[in-house]
């Protein structure tokens, strides 16, 4: 009965969490689609040479910038993209002076390339596709909305001094005179819903970044970034490979090893599985950042002394700090390492071999999988626990950019053998799980987080509606003196788009000055309240870490600003098809 009621729990708990994440994707795609549509009444203003031509030419240099500083392959094709796109986009503006099907194309194109765009966020498997068709449909969807994005900015530039009136009046309505200070009040709702909606999730991810990014300098600084093994077994050669290998290009380091499951056994009897890792004493420091993390003793202690004692005489080991609390070791304490398989042969099979070793040093990482599980010996000292001859498994290497690896791992094993006999094993692939589940946790926050600012939108619906109503009359003024109704349309837009821009900035302003005094929040919160937000014996650190990506603040931006904008079409429409003759009938 639990089981299955545990069952039925889970079943439902996910269906929850695809239905919020397909909510969010179905009105993200509607906000997007609207603020498309809107947008497409500013590009007419983008027709003349003296407005286009600048705003190609600025993004142009733009995209080349990021370019640069990304250190692209090929830093010219990004800009040469966006400079043809650009281009291309002007020319259909120009040739079917936006008619309605136009605008709705438009639409479209933003509408399914903000859902692209959101599927490689939370998705980026998906984007490592094969087939070409749909890297091709992606491809042209990208660089068609990044080749209109430029135009429809300044096509909102153009228009602010090409109908300034129009602004004007967008303005002066959201700063509702004293007899209508309800609208301005909820409107002031309207930028304070956006601006918490931006500073939250700017917070939250930010701090989420700094996690991943201390766990991932953990896992980083106790491996190497990549491991190049061979398909045939142990490596005869390993000292030459590992010379080969350190002369690569984009190569800092690198270091021979071995490893295999252990058991150790506590002077009481008790057993804890470990893996027993051999490393060479001489370059390990070259590709780990092993010798920095010991804590006592050190890397030179691990070869045997023959003009020492009894215990100097065997391998030494260093053991992680969780290993050494539990079972009470110290520098010199005697241990035994078995092995279950190697030794004596039985009726039953072969029977457990033991080694004798001696503890040479601990080391703290501050990543408990490996302060618990891992034993480090020379590399002669697993040969002979392991039973092997002058061999290695792999050669660890570290390089100029963790982020980078796989692409020098290739290039490494493309230069040592062409016939496929090596092969490489990045960093992030030894713990998937971990990073995985980082990885989700930050996206679904993310998402769920997102609905603030949908909200937001929602409300900013609701205010426009109001003022529609409210302003009906000055509406029908406006358009019996010649107004069109694009322009009350974009009238609307403007107090959307105003309200997204004020709450943007607001809330990026809010989000990053919290994130950068995180300390001095949680020093008061902790003197007041007298209690340690972060036990340093639980989390093993004493403040939030936090880390401020640009590309999340852009994403952040552009989300915020589609919804606000997206969120001004049904009410913007309703007041263009208002009837002046119905709305004055009773004046």
């Amino acid at each position: 009965m639990i089981e299955v009621l545990g069952r039925t729990l889970g079943f439902v708990s996910a269906s929850l969490v695809a239905m919020i994440a397909l909510g969010f994707a179905a009105m993200f795609l509607f906000f997007s689609g609207s603020a498309a549509l809107i947008l497409g009444h500013f590009l007419r203003f983008v027709r003349p040479a003296r407005v286009a031509l600048p705003a190609i030419a600025i993004a142009a240099g733009f995209v080349a910038t990021v370019a640069l500083l990304t250190h692209a392959p090929i830093w010219w094709s990004p800009p040469l993209a966006q400079a043809v796109m650009g281009l291309v986009a002007w020319a259909l503006i120009r040739a079917t002076r936006l008619h309605r099907a136009l605008r709705f194309a438009l639409g479209a194109l933003f509408a399914v390339t903000g859902g692209l765009f959101l599927v490689g966020l939370f998705a980026p498997r998906w984007t490592d596709t094969s087939h070409d068709g749909i890297r091709l449909a992606v491809l042209v969807l990208v660089l068609g909305a990044t080749g209109l994005w430029p135009l429809v900015i300044a096509g909102l530039v153009e228009h602010r001094f090409a109908k300034p009136v129009e602004w004007f009046i967008g303005l002066r309505y959201l700063v509702a005179r004293r007899r209508q200070t309800f609208i301005s009040v909820i409107s002031v709702i309207c930028v304070v819903g956006v601006a918490l909606g931006v500073a939250v999730i700017t917070v939250v991810l930010s701090v989420m970044n700094g996690f991943s990014s201390m766990w991932e300098e953990k896992v980083i600084g106790a491996r190497a970034h990549f491991s190049v093994m061979s398909r045939t077994g142990d490596l005869e050669h390993y000292r030459e490979l590992a010379e080969s290998v350190r002369q690569m290009p984009g190569v800092v380091g690198a270091t021979p090893y071995l490893a295999t499951d252990a058991i150790l056994r506590s002077h009481d009897g008790t057993l804890q599985a470990i893996v027993l890792k051999g490393v060479d004493p001489a370059t390990v420091g070259d590709a780990t950042q092993l010798g920095q993390t010991i804590r006592a003793g050190s890397l030179a202690d691990l070869d045997v002394d023959p003009k020492g004692g009894e215990l100097a005489n065997l391998p030494g080991v260093i053991v992680g700090s969780e290993i050494a609390n539990r079972f009470l070791l110290r520098i010199g304490d005697p241990l035994i390492l078995i092995s279950p398989m190697g030794g004596q042969p039985t009726p039953l099979g072969p029977a457990p071999r033991l080694e004798r070793f001696r503890v040479a040093g601990i080391f703290r990482s501050d990543f408990f999988q490996f302060d618990e599980s891992f034993v480090y010996a020379s590399l002669a000292g697993a040969q002979k626990f392991m039973k092997l001859g002058d061999v290695a498994q792999g050669i660890e290497v570290r390089t100029v950019d963790p982020y980078k690896s796989k692409q020098i791992a290739a290039d490494v094993v493309s230069s040592l053998d062409s016939t496929g006999m090596y092969y490489t094993r990045d960093w992030k692939d030894y713990f998937p799980g971990f990073f995985q589940a980082l990885t989700t946790e930050r996206v679904m926050m993310f998402v769920l987080l997102s609905f603030i600012m949908v909200v937001a939108g929602f409300i900013i619906v609701a205010t426009l509606i109001m003022m529609i109503m409210e302003k009906s009359q000055d509406i029908a003024i406006l358009k019996t003196m010649g107004c069109p109704d694009d322009g009350i349309l974009r009238v609307f837009a403007i107090e959307g788009f105003l309200i997204g821009v004020v709450g943007l900035l607001v809330g990026i302003g809010m989000g990053l000055v919290i994130t950068w005094n995180l300390d001095v929040i949680q020093s008061v919160v902790e003197r007041t309240f007298g209690f340690d937000i972060l036990p340093a014996n639980v989390y093993q650190l004493q403040r939030l870490p936090h880390a401020v990506e640009p590309a999340q603040l852009a994403l952040i931006s552009f989300i915020a600003m589609v919804l606000s904008i997206g969120a001004t079409l049904l009410p913007s429409w309703q007041a263009s098809r208002l009837d002046p003759a119905e709305a004055l009938r009773y004046e």
